[in-house]
């Protein structure tokens, strides 16, 4: 076999691409992706997010962690919306130092966390840049009238989050993650969840941005945060880069969702909405994780 030094560029992506198992590509090769319109029962979704070296991760992280990452995010926003994704457009910038071998693995990564959700690959662009960046776009489904948003929460809805907050980049469980999306198709089939989003940037920031949106506040106990081990309520709050789902939900449906409950997740209420913008957070620092915070406005 050729070595890496005489691979060619069509070489080399052929060689990524091969990581991906060939019932999860579809259109790949050609200049667009042609694929089936959805049936006449649901509507489109579609996301795009981005994860950029020293931002999102380090070149010190497992190749196929951070792979699987940049899928995840995308999944984990279809999981907060309640619906199923199909298939993925992934685009990377890759700087002239950086190994083939470490590109391999995080192909590798990347198909290992769209089989496990049955997601196809259906194109994307590899390109040169001075920074190593993954760009993934994600095109869904969801049966009319079942998506999820985040300003349709009322006044009196309880406030959930699943699984465990605060502490991910410390313990890299943002590379590591499982995308909630058995547990958010489940909150939406059933119309469970009145407003829904993931935590990203986390609670402090996440929480606020789904009150604003709906026209109203909230309140939450500090103790009632789902701490994860290791972690204090000020982490579960501001840490961010947690994935799991915020949620809220009408008073009339907690009995039914706490008895119906499938997934082995942890379900935890924190608060409720409130009428108006107030924000009580049981003396909490509230700001979550800001990626601009140190850009100015120039005068």
């Amino acid at each position: 076999m050729a070595t890496g030094h005489h691979l060619t560029e069509d070489q080399w992506i052929r060689r990524w691409l091969a990581r991906w198992p060939r019932r999860l590509t579809s259109g790949v090769g050609d200049d667009c992706a042609v694929l089936p319109a959805p049936a006449a029962d649901h509507d489109l979704v579609l996301k795009t997010d981005a994860i950029v070296q020293g931002t999102h991760f380090t070149s010190n992280d497992p190749p196929r962690h951070i792979g699987q990452k940049a899928v995840n995010r995308v999944l984990s926003d279809f999981a907060a919306t309640g619906a199923t994704p199909l298939t993925l457009l992934v685009s990377v910038g890759l700087p002239a130092t950086i190994s083939p071998a470490v590109v391999e693995q995080c192909y590798a990564g990347m198909a290992r966390a769209a089989a496990k959700f049955d997601v196809t690959l259906s194109g994307g662009e590899t390109t040169r840049s001075r920074e190593w960046w993954f760009t993934v776009s994600g095109l869904g489904q969801v049966k009319k009238g079942r998506a999820v948003r985040r300003d349709t929460a009322a006044a009196g809805d309880f406030i959930f989050v699943t699984g465990t907050l605060g502490g991910s980049l410390r313990t890299g469980r943002h590379l590591t993650f499982t995308p909630r999306l058995a547990e958010g198709q489940w909150l939406a089939a059933r119309r469970l969840a009145s407003a829904m989003m993931d935590l990203s940037d986390g609670l402090g920031k996440d929480l606020p941005r789904l009150a604003a949106a709906s026209g109203l506040g909230f309140a939450i106990s500090a103790g009632a945060l789902p701490v994860a081990r290791g972690s204090d309520a000020h982490g579960a709050v501001n840490d961010g880069e947690d994935f799991e789902l915020l949620f809220t939900v009408r008073p009339g449906e907690i009995k039914t969702l706490m008895h119906a409950w499938p997934f082995d997740t942890k379900l935890t209420t924190i608060g409720v909405m409130v009428s108006g913008g107030r924000m009580d957070v049981d003396g909490l620092v509230f700001s979550g994780y800001d990626q601009f915070k140190k850009l100015k406005v120039e005068s």
